[in-house]
């Protein structure tokens, strides 16, 4: 009995030959593939594996092939997946390639190089002066005349009906671009793979057709058309196989065929067969008085006769065909691949998933463009906004650096999508991914709601482009406020995207605003306002305790459901009845609700300031988020003076910012410093039971240059190397850096660094401390933190 595993896919072993030329059997690329994108290494490389192939089979008969992998397929017997589909007139086999098709177009074109190569060098043959007898001259004939049949079989086939050449179906076609049809009106071969086929078709059905003219016809065809430079491609690719073909004879790795004349095992080997005795013979008999006429021409006593350069002028043109011949032979029978069939689509992107470690695989947004043009209709798709919009989509994803980070900005964005518009948890699985895409975008009511679907996918994209991973302060051409882009780059740092589906949607809001000055300015505070609220949910509840505690469930709820007790219903775009988003003030309002709510309802069971300062001092902070620990120091900082013995407090608006997007990206505050070194030493013990050096109390903000000029000193000497760093003159530094110089502490790394030159009130406060540092005066000093940084941050929340 057949296990469920063998009637979903099967995995065969074939040669190129047995998988293309199947009688009945067509190769189909859908929408979704890419364009072909082979180039001249590609490509000379695939027939120098192939020579490097041929040259074993001498040496291992039954051992040598040339494997060029996988190809992951679905047999579509219903015909879904084709369009546009001319009903009964399409093979009765639909290979639907969902991987290999780079490498499956190639190998057409080789087949269709090798046709046209063995086509010239057979003309050329039978030019030239008949010097061996008829019976050598029907051998190479014959197997011309097979090897023709065989290659034209993987070119195209012909139907039992059809207008002259379209009776002719293109082995490979390419959706939408490309209709296989043996009515003239109804067929259409626009594709450079399926044009190529079809110029083939035509070109052959000509009384003598002169093949050495072929590439040059398909140069004048490609002119003009739409995709004329994917057609001049192909072309030029084809050139290129023509010149590593021209050059088998003379390739070092190649069979040597004068060897192979005095050897009828390697005869058999490439062929299957001996030669005959008589060409044998008369082979032998070329061979030796071409090696005669070489010697005595390289001697210099006298010249070739006329017949020994007709001689030898047959024995090149019948080395390079028959060298044709049996690398076709080969190319044909020994070219292996490993074809998975699969009976659903979604089960071959599941293989593909599961076999793909090294390709490019296609991402769920490639994959689910061709819905949005069967919807559209193709006549209408390139001048559609849907196209504009995937376009922007697209446009994020380009700006990867390479296929696998490209594939990673998919998956993730298509995560956020997921809870963006249906509030749904999804995950990073390519073929879970493609389904819900799928799925949700058929599920939608009408071509009004598909758009807008797109649109959304599309907004998000230009979030994550503009906003979150490039780091543009701004939504278009809109400056964001300062602290609301402060905001955005510390969510990136804290690696929050869980707030990027609900951040996404007020930004749109402000492209939505279009020319609307009011409406616009309106649109960015409140953004800027759910900016800085999710931050300081972010900033409240991930300090008070050692691990995300569901966070992100929180999120989830909201663009899910709701807050039903605040009157908002979920937040996830195609879950908004009204399509309205919530006031800014009444996202602060459910946030600031959620965060004091006990824990058994899912929130932060934060009731007070005094609760959420008793909590936080205690927290490794360091350890629990490097971003998250720099961050609170800065909402501490934000214009704060020295106060007396090593105290900060409250000073004048803007007497020292540091709740800004300039502090955050300036080198100034951009290294959270132990005071009390980890590696302990001469520090007072009790900060080091239990990773107590790791608390707020503990840390502070130095420039970048000054980090390793403190490292790990005693308190003593660290707290005069602080006085250095704050000084208020270089002159001031330098004294007391000779002071500690006097005391034999090293300098020489502090020394020309550690003056910054800008107003430090944080570093100056740790320079007055009177008293020795110890766990109690971390604790106290960090309560005094927590409540500075509490005063800036709860507000934002409306606390």
């Amino acid at each position: 009995m057949a296990s469920p595993a063998q009637k979903i896919f099967e995995a065969d072993s074939e040669s190129l030959y047995d998988f293309v030329s199947k009688n009945g059997r067509g190769l189909y690329i859908p929408p979704y593939q890419r364009d072909y994108a082979w180039d001249k290494a590609n490509v000379e490389r695939l027939i120098d594996d192939t020579v490097q192939g041929l040259g074993a089979l001498l040496k291992r008969p039954d051992e040598s092939i040339t494997f060029i992998g996988t190809i992951i397929a679905m047999n579509d017997a219903k015909k879904l997946t084709i369009s546009p589909l001319v009903k009964n007139q399409v093979y009765s086999q639909v290979m639907t390639i969902i991987d290999g098709q780079q490498r499956l177009t190639t190998l057409l074109m080789l087949c269709l190089a090798l046709l046209i190569e063995i086509e010239s060098e057979w003309a050329s043959l039978i030019k030239a002066k008949n010097i061996v007898s008829e019976e050598t001259k029907n051998w190479i004939e014959t197997r011309v005349n097979d090897m023709r049949g065989l290659l034209s079989q993987m070119l195209s086939e012909e139907q039992r009906n059809g207008d002259v050449e379209f009776r002719h179906f293109p082995k490979m076609i390419r959706a939408f671009r490309d209709t296989w049809s043996y009515e003239s009106e109804k067929a259409n071969y626009s594709s450079p793979i399926a044009w190529m086929l079809f110029e083939y078709v035509k070109f052959s059905r000509q009384e003598n057709p002169n093949w050495s003219r072929f590439l040059t016809e398909l140069q004048r065809t490609s002119v003009g058309a739409d995709n004329e430079a994917e057609r001049k491609h192909f072309v030029k690719m084809m050139k290129v196989m023509r010149t590593k073909l021209k050059a088998l004879p003379s390739d070092d790795e190649f069979p040597d065929f004068a060897m192979i004349v005095h050897d009828p095992e390697k005869q058999d080997a490439l062929f299957g067969e001996e030669f005959p005795e008589a060409m044998t013979e008369a082979l032998a008999q070329i061979l030796a008085k071409q090696s005669h006429a070489l010697m005595v021409d390289e001697a210099g006593d006298l010249d070739i006769e006329a017949d020994d350069k007709k001689t030898k002028e047959w024995w090149q043109s019948a080395t390079s065909l028959i060298s044709l011949l049996f690398f076709s032979r080969f190319a044909l029978e020994r070219i292996t691949l490993v074809v998975v069939t699969a009976t659903t689509e979604d089960f071959a992107f599941d293989v593909f998933e599961a076999l793909n470690t090294t390709g490019q695989p296609l991402t769920a947004l490639e994959t689910f463009t061709p819905k949005v043009v069967q919807s559209i209709g193709l006549q209408h798709y390139n001048s559609s906004e849907e196209k504009r919009q995937l376009d922007a989509a697209f446009s994020y994803l380009k700006k990867a650096s390479n296929a696998e980070a490209r594939q990673k900005r998919s998956a993730e964005l298509l995560v956020a999508f997921a809870l963006a518009e249906r509030g749904e948890k999804q995950s990073k699985n390519l073929a879970d991914q493609r389904r819900f895409m799928r799925d949700t975008f058929d599920g939608c009511g009408n071509s009004t709601d598909q758009k807008n679907f797109v649109r959304h996918l599309a907004d998000l994209s230009r979030f994550f482009d503009e906003v979150w991973v490039d780091g543009v302060p701004a939504v278009g051409s809109i400056k964001l406020p300062t602290d609301a882009a402060l905001c955005i780059r510390f969510l990136v740092a804290l690696g929050h995207t869980i707030t990027a589906p609900l951040l996404a949607q007020y930004a749109a809001a402000i492209s939505s605003a279009g020319q609307d000055a009011e409406q616009r300015k309106i649109a960015v505070e409140e953004f800027a306002t759910v900016a800085k609220a999710v931050t300081s949910f972010a900033v409240l509840w991930r300090a008070s305790r050692s691990t995300t505690d569901r966070i992100e469930q929180v999120y989830r709820d909201l663009m899910s459901k709701g807050a039903p007790e605040h009157g908002v219903g979920p937040l996830a775009r195609g879950l908004r009845e009204n399509g309205v988003l919530p006031k800014a003030s009444v996202i602060m309002q459910v946030l600031a609700a959620r965060l004091k709510a006990d824990r058994t309802s899912g929130g932060a069971n934060i009731s007070s300031k005094e609760e959420w300062i008793e909590k936080t001092v205690v927290q490794p902070i360091y350890f629990v988020n490097v971003a998250l620990a720099r961050f609170i120091l800065m909402a501490a900082f934000h214009d704060t003076v020295e106060g007396p013995n090593g105290a900060l407090i409250a000073g004048k608006p803007n007497s020292h910012p540091t709740l800004t997007i300039d502090a955050w990206t300036t080198d100034l505050y951009i290294s959270v410093e132990h005071i009390a070194p980890q590696s302990g030493g001469q520090w007072s013990s009790d900060l080091y039971v239990d990773d107590e050096y790791d608390r707020l109390g503990n840390l502070t903000l130095v420039p970048l240059s000054a980090n390793q000029s403190l490292s790990a000193r005693a308190w003593d000497h660290k707290r005069k190397l602080f006085a250095a760093l704050a000084a208020d003159t270089k002159q001031e530094a330098e004294l007391i850096l000779a002071e500690l110089k006097g005391m034999g502490v090293d300098v020489s790394k502090a020394a020309g660094r550690i003056h910054s030159e800008h107003y430090l009130p944080q570093v100056k406060a740790l320079a007055s401390y009177p008293n020795d540092w110890n766990l109690q005066v971390v604790d106290q000093r960090g309560r005094a933190l927590a409540e500075l940084a509490w005063n800036r941050l709860a507000p934002w929340l409306g606390m």
